[in-house]
């Protein structure tokens, strides 16, 4: 795994343990909202660069991070 693919799952990881911070007390919309959107720069930077070994790992990315998204909408 490259050092960016690892950034990516570790501002994964934070997005998804603010939103679900904010699920629990509703108040960390704008904190989750920060962590999605760091989430989102590192997976842009990856797809500027994309090898085609990480084509599966990169969609999955795509896919938490719209669901990390929807679901912080969704609490407020």
């Amino acid at each position: 795994m490259t050092h960016q693919m690892e950034f990516l799952h570790e501002q994964l990881n934070n997005a998804r343990l603010a939103v679900e911070r904010n699920q629990q007390n509703d108040t960390g919309y704008s904190e989750a909202q920060q962590y999605i959107k760091l989430a989102e720069e590192a997976l842009n930077e990856i797809m500027q660069s994309n090898d085609k070994e990480d084509n599966k790992e990169i969609q999955r990315a795509t896919d938490l991070l719209r669901l990390l998204e929807e679901t912080n909408q969704a609490t407020t």
